[in-house]
């Protein structure tokens, strides 16, 4: 029954994204339009029987990815990804990459994918596990593994009455968790797959000082990182008591419609990057893509976006640069936000006096030492690199012997 509500589940999924297309999504037409032929371009990837498929939700994921990308010279790399965000932002190019965008995981769709390019290796980045290519996977004996995975107690897959979906996640090759709880959680569950590896955020995180960018920032500054509305707001609120600060905005979205909204919060405040000319304005909103990781350089204390809602967005790059991190208090998904609060890195704030303080409490930080935090959580990659040169050997092995 699991299987043919899941089953069901990608049916109705499908036909919403096709509605909200319809509709006018932008993000729903890119989907349809990202996917469209998609057969034809997978059978005209290049298929020499080297292959590993790395599987990456969105842009953050496919981030992850890159330390363990590079990791692999000599094999021909395919990355895929669910969100158009995801696959239009991702910007890392090796030779041997190809990016593509995953067909939604209809049975028919994993056989067709996973037959015509025969991945030595399937590899999911932290969680978006689609259930028909892990089954199909398993019975084409394609090692899989999944690495930097969070898993918590109310996860529906996890749940007793998804039969099907516990015993998929169980035929992974090897699962490895970003926290010890995560990985004992499984155990407790029955999962014989499963092993600690960390986060490989951390080992490719550049904590140098390179200054790219030629601002004459002559303040302590605060960085809104990958904001959201709600951080916005709070700021707006408590904008006349940060006189002492320079304040700059990089919005997790840089549409039209996202840069009118922020200027038309703070007015005559504020001015646009693209438009910068000698003199800095009091609120710097960010219309470039790209440039976030070298603000972190020029900023002491980060407020990253996407804490009010549950979707945090990265706070290892701005510790890697030395920032104080402030962000809203859902962090539960994310156990690298409660490892930087117990170190006295980061604190979480619910509204604009709670931020206020904790911002007057770090307003004197010349240079934070988070750096060392993230020094003393390298080594992930590694141990992910180690895990797929075994799953590797073990298929060339297996294949051998069946010859």
């Amino acid at each position: 029954m699991s299987k043919f509500l899941y089953n069901i589940g990608i049916l109705l999924l499908h036909f919403s994204i096709k509605t909200a297309a319809v509709l006018r999504s932008q993000k729903a037409k890119d989907w349809i339009e990202g996917r469209r032929n998609w057969k034809n371009k997978i059978r005209k990837l290049d298929h020499d029987n080297n292959c590993i498929w790395i599987h990456a939700a969105s842009h953050g994921e496919g981030l992850m990815a890159i330390p363990l990308l590079k990791k692999f010279p000599n094999h021909k790399l395919i990355i895929s990804f669910f969100s158009p965000s995801g696959y239009q932002n991702f910007k890392h190019t090796q030779e041997n990459l190809t990016k593509v965008y995953l067909p939604i995981d209809y049975k028919k769709n994993a056989e067709f994918i996973l037959k015509t390019t025969n991945p030595k290796l399937l590899i999911f980045v932290k969680y978006d596990f689609w259930f028909n290519l892990i089954e199909t996977a398993y019975k084409l004996n394609i090692p899989t593994l999944a690495f930097s995975s969070k898993f918590y107690k109310k996860q529906w897959f996890l749940k007793p009455s998804w039969k099907w979906q516990n015993k998929t996640l169980k035929q992974i090759s090897s699962i490895l968790t970003i926290d010890e709880q995560s990985n004992n959680l499984l155990k407790e569950k029955g999962f014989v797959n499963s092993s600690y590896c960390g986060d490989t955020r951390y080992d490719q995180a550049d904590s140098t000082n390179n200054q790219k960018l030629k601002l004459k920032i002559t303040k302590p500054c605060i960085l809104l990182g990958s904001s959201w509305v709600e951080e916005e707001k709070i700021i707006k609120e408590i904008i006349e008591n940060l006189q002492e600060f320079q304040l700059i905005i990089a919005p997790h979205s840089i549409t039209n419609k996202r840069i009118k909204e922020i200027t038309s919060l703070f007015k005559n405040n504020c001015g646009l990057y693209s438009n910068l000319s000698d003199t800095i304005p009091k609120v710097l909103i960010i219309d470039n893509i790209g440039l976030l990781a070298d603000l972190y350089e020029l900023s002491q204390i980060a407020i990253i976006g996407g804490g009010f809602s549950g979707k945090l967005h990265n706070i290892i790059e701005p510790a890697a640069k030395g920032n104080y991190i402030l962000f809203g208090p859902k962090i539960d998904k994310y156990p690298e936000a409660n490892e930087m609060i117990n170190e006295g890195y980061a604190s979480t704030f619910k509204n604009s006096e709670e931020l206020l303080r904790k911002v007057q409490q770090h307003k004197d930080l010349s240079s934070f030492n988070s750096q060392n935090f993230i020094l003393n959580k390298e080594g992930a990659t590694k141990k992910v690199f180690h895990k797929c040169q075994e799953l590797l050997n073990h298929s060339s092995t297996s294949a051998s012997s069946r010859m």
